[in-house]
């Protein structure tokens, strides 16, 4: 190669240098642009991301009912973050919970919730409640309204919406609300019942229709009446009823516990009957002892006006299934032979009468090998005073077969009381502090009551 050759390839070589070194450099500078825009693309997602968190984070701080802030603190965050409709909700609970009690600005803040969050009908419940709080009970009831139309099947928006209809006098339109609040949710209804009451001038007819056709409404309707001293009007509630329908025995016994508690004995027995069989003939219905032939199983969950039959160390007494006098069952006493043998009580029935009426006890007896220095008594006590008002002979010892017996007697008649009680029991009371044991068995059947002479028609 010539000089002039090599002279010119160092010229190419060195110009191939010089572009690739500009090149090189392009490249580090394009990179760094790269790197410092990523850089600064970052720094601004991190401080949006920091804005989100702690913007986010004071507006539940503020917005978090369980947390204590002061109401300065929380208008400042609502004037902050205007668009945050929990934040304007806060705020107008707190203004309108405040000392001053500012309804102005806690309607503008209620509003302001609403307008941001339109389909939330819990800020619709915020805004009633300031409207309310100004008297303005037409717009309340506009928003309570709008709130139900958004939550149809809420319980609470029907409950304060019937609240609402019944201050502004629509009696009417209050008892459909409370009659839906109250069948949605029946912790509701012995509120209902008393605003009712009040709001109706006590008319029991609205208090019915918002009670409902459910049994333990019912219930619940009739201990209401009960304690407002209206015990006609509750025993009336629950004539019909079955008490097998599924009310709750022991709910039942509490109300006519309560009944005989107030010495309505008439009111409790007629109910008792009419729960247990409510579909007695006249005939059943008119007689004043219950079950005179033992065909009925005795009960247990309401035992105040049926038979009571208890066990004790001498003697049980039991249904027996087998030679009844009529009928398929009849009552068995068996003594267990032991010696000074004592009655009283075990065998037992309430009855309520006309006090100062004349009636006559009839049923039957039968003895199996009966030996007793003395047989026991069927007799009528006065349930005021547990005095004896007449008794029977002493049932013979031996072995006979059915016989009838009677007792003629006169209701006790207190002064006071519109109703006579007494007891049909079985007794036994030694005369002296010791006897010889009693021993055998003694069968009743077939008890009747009835009214005798001139007032017997009555």
């Amino acid at each position: 190669m010539t000089g002039g050759a090599c002279l010119e390839q160092g010229f190419f070589d060195r110009a191939a240098a010089r572009v690739k070194i500009m090149i090189s450099l392009r490249v580090d500078l394009k990179r760094a642009a790269a790197r410092l825009i990523f850089f600064a693309a970052g720094l601004a997602v991190c401080a949006v991301l920091l804005y989100v968190v702690v913007s986010t984070f004071l507006v539940n701080t503020l917005a978090n009912e369980r947390i204590v802030v002061s109401p300065e603190a929380v208008a400042a965050g609502a004037r902050y973050f205007p668009t945050s409709a929990r934040l304007h909700a806060r705020a107008a609970e707190v203004e309108m919970r405040g000392i001053d009690g500012d309804l102005a600005g806690a309607e503008f803040h209620a509003r302001q919730a609403v307008n941001r969050s339109p389909y939330n009908f819990n800020y619709r419940f915020i805004l009633a409640s300031i409207q309310e709080a100004k008297r303005d009970r037409g717009a309340a009831e506009a928003s309570l309204k709008a709130a139900l139309a958004l939550a149809p099947n809420n319980t609470d928006a029907h409950w304060r919406l019937a609240n609402a209809l019944l201050r502004a006098g629509k009696l009417d339109s209050a008892l459909d609300e409370f009659r839906v609040a109250a069948s949605a949710d029946e912790s509701l209804l012995g509120a209902t019942l008393d605003l009712v009451w009040r709001g109706s001038n006590q008319k029991l007819d609205a208090m019915e229709f918002v009670a409902g056709d459910s049994l333990k409404a019912r219930l619940t309707l009739a201990q209401f009446l009960l304690k407002q001293s209206k015990p006609k009007e509750a025993t009336e509630v629950l004539k019909g009823v079955d008490a097998r329908s599924g009310l709750a025995p022991r709910d039942i016994a509490v109300f006519l516990n309560s009944l005989l508690e107030l010495k309505e004995f008439r009111l409790a027995r007629d109910l008792w009957s009419d729960l247990l069989s409510p579909g007695r003939s006249a005939a059943e219905a008119s007689s004043p002892i219950w079950n005179g032939g033992f065909e009925s199983d005795i009960s247990k969950d309401l035992p105040q006006f049926d038979w009571k039959l208890a066990h004790s160390g001498y003697a049980r007494a039991v249904l027996e299934t087998s030679g009844a006098h009529g009928g398929a069952r009849a009552l068995r006493i068996t003594f267990v032979g032991r010696d000074t043998t004592v009655l009283d009580n075990e065998v037992r029935q309430q009855v309520v009468l006309s006090p100062g009426a004349h009636f006559r006890l009839e049923y039957f007896a039968k003895a199996d090998g009966l030996v007793t220095p003395e047989g026991p008594q069927v007799v009528i006590l006065d349930a005021a005073s547990s005095e004896v008002i007449a008794s029977s002979d002493p049932i013979a010892p031996g072995t006979w077969d059915w016989k009838r017996f009677s007792i003629d007697f006169t209701a006790p008649n207190t002064p006071g009381r519109e109703d006579a009680v007494v007891y049909i029991s079985l007794r036994r009371k030694p005369r002296f502090t010791y006897d010889s044991p009693t021993r055998g068995s003694i069968s009743f059947d077939d008890f009747t009551l009835d009214r005798q002479g001139r007032e017997a028609g009555k």
